[in-house]
């Protein structure tokens, strides 16, 4: 009998070490979990943003026996240069430069002397004006608001009161009968989707001008022309698919329910066109939540390269047989996963360091035409890329990943979708990032910092249409204000067939 409860407590005392080692590491685990969490937050209060490595290490150091071609040392040498070296502009002390343009008018404005300063104190005589000094200074007016008034003179026969009445037929707009002019709707939309302006506070600045416009008639004059707008949306969909390359990525609104004063999360999904030699078209698309159906219903009839995120429903897009779409994943999303992790910083700086010089390559490879682009991509990326891949292969297996680490995750990101990140070597028209699509977001996140929230899913769909138009003008450097201005008096009357004519990148041909 103490022979057998021996042995049952030496069996007991195995299995409470055995617990106390179990809990010991998953404790661990989530000491380094809460560490790297308390470092993030440290990070975006007290540390930089931007998403730049700075690594004083050289060349030979990092990428030991790599042989690079004579053409990649040239531009490395030329492109990483220490930031103790960078040389500014040197320029005199409050001098700075300013491109007046010479058709800019003009309002002369003579600073003379007084008359009786122009007379010489010792002989008495007139002095004789010998020239001029002109400083140009740029200055500003405020804009103005006018009425135009349309007189439509009515004609009659004065011995056949039969005749009837004679007069011109009125202007085309895109909202017939409207008390706004077209230039003052694209006023109103310029103001608010290109320059971020609330229209509570567009509103608070015509009562300025005492013009008395309420809230809710601006709100509803943009909706309005936003639904108006839905077939030049339509095809800006079209001749963006056409060119079988797109970013896209998604922001949150806030989105009012039922008027209510409560507010639930709603999508702004942005796709970006980036292609070289080809219009950047900016289309956008609201909707209510952040389901996959919204993009995978979007996407239906696109065939071509898609870069994104690795969000669930751009992966299912990719390996769907129902979708004729090339899935590049995104080399920045990857490298903030590890710029994240804290453990192991070792392995984590060459790993930043190797996706450093990937995007400086890429910088001459953009700037390149295909073949050449596809040349730089295969001799030189691709070694670095089979180095990366190799470092994280080889870190799994030694074993001394936590699994829940930071870490580990950056890892099992990019090892679990390989082929995607190695898409874009082969393909002239892919990147390696995603940065196109962010950018294009971007503007929704600026401006919902000022108008806050959409009031209905009708509000955002007008907002998703209206922001296309005015982020492709700008993309495109075209003035939102003169083109808007021209389509909302064009749109109504112009041929269905020739309506392609009236998209950005066409317009003014």
């Amino acid at each position: 009998m103490l022979y057998l409860h021996m042995i049952k407590s030496v069996e007991k005392s195995d299995n409470s070490t055995s617990y106390l080692r179990s809990e010991n590491e998953h404790l661990k685990d989530k000491i380094l979990h809460l560490k790297e969490q308390l470092e993030w937050l440290r990070r975006q209060v007290f540390g930089q943003k931007s998403e730049r490595f700075i690594d004083a290490a050289s060349k030979d150091e990092l990428l030991p026996g790599l042989n690079l071609s004579a053409e990649a040392e040239k531009a490395l040498t030329e492109i990483i240069v220490p930031p103790h070296k960078r040389r500014k502009k040197k320029n005199g002390k409050n001098q700075f430069k300013v491109d007046i343009p010479d058709d800019l008018p003009r309002e002369k404005e003579i600073k003379d002397i007084p008359e009786e300063a122009k007379i010489d104190s010792k002989t008495g005589n007139k002095l004789v004006k010998i020239g001029d000094d002109i400083v140009e200074k740029l200055a500003y007016r405020p804009g103005s608001y006018y009425v135009r008034q349309l007189i439509y003179p009515k004609y009659a026969s004065k011995n056949n009161s039969l005749f009837g009445v004679v007069q011109s037929s009125s202007e085309d707009c895109v909202i017939e009968g409207s008390k706004f002019d077209p230039s003052f709707m694209a006023h109103i939309v310029t103001e608010k989707f290109a320059y971020h302006m609330p229209l509570n506070r567009i509103h608070e600045k015509l009562n300025y001008y005492n013009i008395k416009i309420s809230p809710q008639t601006l709100c509803g004059l943009v909706i309005n022309l936003g639904h108006k707008i839905q077939t030049l949306c339509d095809l800006m969909k079209e001749e963006l698919f056409s060119q079988k390359v797109l970013w896209t990525d998604d922001t949150h609104v806030d989105l009012i329910v039922n008027g209510a004063g409560k507010t639930k999360t709603a999508r702004i999904w942005g796709y970006i066109g980036g292609k070289p030699n080809a219009p950047p078209y900016h289309l956008y698309e609201f909707s209510s939540d952040r389901s996959e159906r919204h993009p995978m219903s979007y996407l239906k009839n696109f065939s071509g390269i898609m870069h994104s995120d690795a969000y669930s429903a751009y992966e299912k897009i990719d390996s769907s047989d129902e979708y004729d779409i090339s899935w590049a994943a995104c080399w920045a999303h990857a490298r903030r996963k590890f710029d994240n992790s804290q453990n192991d910083p070792e392995f984590r700086v060459k790993i930043l360091r190797l996706i450093r010089y990937l995007f400086l390559f890429e910088r001459i490879a953009l700037v390149s035409d295909s073949e050449r682009r596809i040349k730089i991509r295969q001799k030189d990326e691709l070694k670095i890329v089979n180095i990366i891949f190799r470092m994280l292969k080889e870190k799994v297996k030694d074993n001394t990943l936590l699994p829940k680490s930071s870490l580990a995750e950056a890892i099992g990101y990019m090892l679990k979708r390989e082929n995607n990140f190695r898409f874009y070597l082969n393909h002239s028209d892919a990147r390696m990032d995603n940065n196109i699509a962010e950018n294009g977001v971007r503007k929704v996140v600026i401006g919902r910092k000022n108008w806050l929230f959409v009031g209905s899913k009708k509000s955002g769909e007008a907002m998703a249409n209206l922001l296309s138009l005015v982020q492709s003008c700008r993309a495109m450097k075209i003035n939102p204000q003169d083109y808007l201005e021209d389509i909302f008096k064009r749109l109504l009357s112009h041929p269905h067939k020739n309506l392609r004519e009236l998209l950005p990148d066409q317009w003014g041909h």
